[in-house]
């Protein structure tokens, strides 16, 4: 898994970690898996540090708007931008720690042969906020985001250790 790209996660990683605030895997459809949601990756020190993203842009406008009010203008958990051409809402405040194991697919299109990726300045900016985010977890125990990070990490070091 490489920053920048886009990856699905594993039910087992849903099941394992089921009540952590996770987003909610989407269940297979008629026609076949929907495959969401889908995660922007950001690589740090072998985990792989995954951001939900959205296509429900007027919801995610609506509670950036009021964290932005209720902050004071400085709130970093959402952002907005385009993959693939459709606007999207990147969640920062749903970031969650994987590894590689649970990882089930890389996004692409066009046949499975063009990775999805995003604008540079887009990726510096999420993978910026990613790395405020981490500093402030790890170096003084603030949480800013949603999911329980202490719970995910534990379980997956638990089975890091164990294979």
């Amino acid at each position: 898994m490489e920053t920048g790209y886009f990856y699905f996660i594993k039910d087992e990683y849903y099941e394992k970690f089921k009540n952590c605030g996770l987003m909610e895997n989407k269940e297979d459809a008629i026609l076949g898996k929907h495959g969401r949601p889908c995660y922007y990756c950001y690589e740090k020190d072998g985990l792989c540090w995954l951001i939900p993203i959205s296509s429900r842009i007027e919801k995610y406008r609506k509670l950036y708007s009021e964290k932005m009010t209720r902050y004071n203008g400085k709130f970093d958990g959402i952002r907005f931008g385009y993959v693939n051409g459709r606007e999207t809402a990147f969640l920062i405040q749903n970031l969650c720690p994987v590894t590689s194991d649970y990882i089930a697919s890389e996004y692409r299109i066009s046949k499975n042969t063009v990775r999805v990726t995003i604008d540079r300045k887009l990726s510096e900016e999420l993978n910026s906020i990613v790395r405020k985010a981490l500093r402030l977890y790890f170096d003084r125990g603030v949480k800013i985001v949603l999911t329980d990070l202490d719970t995910i990490l534990s379980g997956l070091n638990c089975r890091l250790i164990c294979q």
